[in-house]
């Protein structure tokens, strides 16, 4: 709110804005400046060298580096002085009865700031070790532990990761197989067995969820029971007969063996039903009046009345299968690239004494873009699947 202040100013709220007025000069300078330094470090990296071609030596990347330092600083000044001045304008202009409120408002989106740091500080920091040299991943700059990014940026981790660099490049045109062990092969193995287990489990839980919902059968809720003690079996005590039967059905080191065990869920049936009940029997009632099939009954009111909680399935399971890094790595055959996942491909690049920190880090970027854009997506559906779905008897 705007307007001329009124009455005296308090000394104590000019103290506290003056304390929140500098924590929010240092929360903008730090995180501006650190964010403004990543975009000239990614310029930089693609400036010095194409992805193919050998990257440039850490000298002139970080003589490139050196001359951007005016300019990532300057951007973070100007930032940090417009973000101080619009923050004084509102002070002044707020009423006197108004800044409690007002200085409130003030350390919320400060502590609300802070705790963003935290939670994206991980990614931000696997984002600024993908581009470092090698054996400088953990190096911390003394003179200032705050700055994470670079000065001397480099592509070579994602080269090598995608087997573009010129080693990897003429190894792979040796030997064909090689050239298959890749990210991209990896990546796409992975989410060809994440999507295809996240739609059969949501099919299959959703039919069975429908079933014990609003079907009639003898035992029902005995057998319902039954299998949410299931739930109760640690999932280790199912990997042998699950290995032994993959093998026997000859799945072995194949997509099919990374999900088909898994089809069945029970948290998913028992998550389904649960929703399902809240369904107005009256809405099945009536499109079966109207002529309806089970099929047109189940497709056409039971899953756009359900679809937040089934696409909420779809996500958790997306998510499992894409991360199942244990299973995967039982039922995968190291001979054939075809059947090395994601998980397995990123503990590849640990060894028994070392770890290529740089290539693993690389690699993670790419594995969050899947999980990062379906959740993105995914919220608008969860919002316009609420409103649609808020149907009462």
């Amino acid at each position: 709110m705007t307007g001329q202040s009124h009455g005296t100013m308090s000394p104590v709220r000019v103290a506290i804005f003056m304390v929140l007025l500098a924590a929010m000069i240092s929360i903008c300078y730090v995180v501006s400046g650190q964010l403004f330094k990543f975009a000239a470090m990614v310029i930089t990296a693609f400036a010095a060298g194409d992805p193919v071609a050998p990257a440039a030596g850490p000298a002139q990347t970080a003589d490139m580096m050196n001359r951007l330092i005016p300019v990532y600083n300057g951007l973070a000044i100007i930032l940090t002085i417009a973000l101080v001045m619009l923050a004084v304008k509102w002070y002044i202009n707020t009423r006197a009865e108004e800044r409690s409120t007002f200085l409130k408002k003030m350390f919320l989106y400060e502590a609300l700031v802070v705790g963003v740091v935290v939670v994206l500080f991980p990614f931000f920091w696997m984002l600024c070790t993908s581009f470092k040299p090698s054996g400088q991943e953990l190096i911390i700059n003394k003179a200032n532990p705050f700055d994470i990014v670079p000065s001397e940026p480099t592509l070579m981790n994602f080269k090598k990761v995608l087997k573009i660099d010129e080693a990897s490049i003429a190894q792979a045109s040796q030997d064909p197989i090689e050239q298959k062990k890749n990210f991209g092969t990896y990546f796409l193995n992975s989410l060809l067995v994440a999507t295809t287990a996240a739609f059969l489990v949501t099919l299959f839980a959703s039919m069975g969820a429908y079933v014990f919902s609003k079907k009639e059968l003898p035992y029902k809720q005995q057998i319902f029971m039954l299998l949410l003690a299931t739930m109760m079996i640690p999932g280790m005590m199912f990997m042998v007969p699950q290995f032994f039967m993959v093998c026997q059905m000859g799945f072995f080191g194949t997509k099919w063996a990374m999900f088909l065990p898994h089809l069945a869920s029970v948290f998913g049936i028992f998550m389904l039903k649960q929703f399902m009940d809240t369904i107005p029997n009256s809405l099945l009632e009536a499109a079966q009046i109207d002529g309806a099939s089970e099929w047109q009954v189940f497709r056409v009111v039971i899953i756009p009345l359900a679809f937040p909680i089934i696409l909420t399935l779809f996500l958790l399971t997306f998510l499992f299968h894409w991360s199942n890094f244990l299973w995967q790595l039982i039922v995968t055959n190291f001979e054939n690239p075809l059947s090395i996942t994601l998980p397995v491909g990123l503990a590849l690049f640990r060894g028994q004494y070392t770890s290529e920190l740089g290539l693993i880090m690389s690699a993670s970027c790419f594995s969050i873009v899947p999980i990062a854009v379906l959740f993105l997506f995914a919220q608008r559906y969860f919002i316009e699947g609420m409103t649609q779905g808020a149907v009462k008897e």
